[in-house]
């Protein structure tokens, strides 16, 4: 990476920015290094936010043009007493929301589009990903829930202004996904630093390239 030009002494970075914030990166470099990333993909993550949660609403008007009050009870929707406008409503749900809505009516694969599932490898964001499940090649419901768990995790990390280059001691990523399948199975999904701008644009040429 890049050296970044920090044109102040240590010790008015640290007044600024505090050591307990600090010691969460390896250095002063590394901590500008991630607002870098930061600049470069808050935008993407918007967009793909947005994307995600207009289809997954569509899907969700197909059935049921008022939906979003007849949720289950371990759903809750925001704002719901200011206002009743559809529009409106879609806008202030959080992305954990939409995840939520499409996990419980396992309508997962309609967030993305299905050739880019149908040809989705994890090894591309981390070398040590896995493509199967117990020797099964895994379907589209199961890339797309790792894929939106994965894109929320970046996104929550980084609106939360989070060290988005940290790996583990072992030095896995430290950004990945769990995702819990049926049958007490367990999937993983991680990114490689790295390839987190990568990965944000591939969802995003998915939908139009």
């Amino acid at each position: 990476m890049e050296q970044v030009d920090i044109n102040m002494d240590n010790e008015k970075y640290i007044e600024l920015f505090s050591q307990a914030r600090l010691n969460g990166y390896s250095s002063i470099d590394e901590h500008e290094q991630n607002f870098k990333i930061l600049d470069k993909i808050a935008s993407k993550l918007g967009r793909i936010e947005i994307i995600i949660r207009n289809r997954i609403d569509r899907k969700m008007c197909q059935k049921d043009k008022d939906w979003l009050f007849h949720l289950p009870n371990n759903i809750d929707l925001e704002a719901s007493n200011e206002t009743k406008d559809h529009d409106i409503l879609v806008s202030r749900q959080t992305f954990g929301f939409w995840i939520k809505v499409a996990r419980h009516y396992k309508i997962e694969p309609v967030a993305l589009e299905k050739d880019f599932l149908d040809n989705f490898s994890f090894k591309k964001y981390y070398y040590k990903n896995k493509e199967r499940l117990n020797k099964t090649e895994l379907n589209d419901y199961q890339k797309a829930c790792s894929i939106l768990l994965l894109t929320k995790n970046i996104r929550n990390r980084a609106f939360h202004f989070e060290n988005l280059l940290k790996l583990r001691k072992t030095g896995i990523p430290r950004l990945s996904a769990r995702v819990d399948l049926k049958e007490n199975r367990v999937f993983y999904f991680s990114i490689e630093p790295n390839m987190i701008i990568e990965y944000l644009d591939d969802i995003l040429e998915s939908f139009n390239k």
